[in-house]
Formats: structure tokens, C-alpha cells, sequence
């Protein structure tokens, strides 16, 4: 094999041996997966009359959902904010 060939080899097996230790490791150690769930309700400046929706997501790893705390949520209530203005 050249060594071209060998290097990459190495690094397939080192990319495979980091995706193992990945998969086993906590949400503490590498971060949450967080996936779309759903949407709910913005609860913006409108009250009764907020018909806005802001996504809800939820972690693939552990569970952990957001509740619709997440930087696009701020950005529609932010928005909402602005129209009601």
C-alpha cells in the first residue's frame, strides 16, 4: 500500500474508533442531539390572540426537551413583539 492509501486508512479507523466513543458517551460529555419535535404555542405579547408557534425540540440521546427555548423560539417572539407594536 502507498502511504497515501495507509493514512487514510489510519484515519477511517480513528473516525470510527471516535464515532464508538460518541455513541457511548453522555449528553454531559458531548452535548445534547436535540431533533425537531413539534411546536407550541409562542405565549407572545398578544395574549389570548397569540397565534404564532414556535418549534419544540427534543434530544435523540436522552430525552431532554426544550419546551420551545431554543434561539429560533426568541426569534418569532421577538417578531411578534415588532407586529404588536
Amino acid at each position: 500500500m502507498s502511504g497515501l492509501v495507509e493514512e487514510l486508512a489510519a484515519a477511517e479507523a480513528r473516525a470510527d474508533q471516535l464515532r464508538r466513543r460518541v455513541a457511548a458517551s453522555t449528553c454531559a460529555e458531548v452535548g445534547c442531539d436535540m431533533q425537531s419535535y413539534g411546536g407550541c404555542n409562542a405565549c407572545c405579547d398578544l395574549g389570548d390572540n397569540c397565534g404564532c408557534s414556535v418549534p419544540v425540540n427534543v434530544c435523540t440521546r436522552c430525552g431532554d426537551c426544550d419546551y420551545g427555548d431554543n434561539a429560533e423560539a426568541t426569534e418569532v417572539r421577538r417578531l411578534c413583539a415588532e407586529a404588536a407594536a
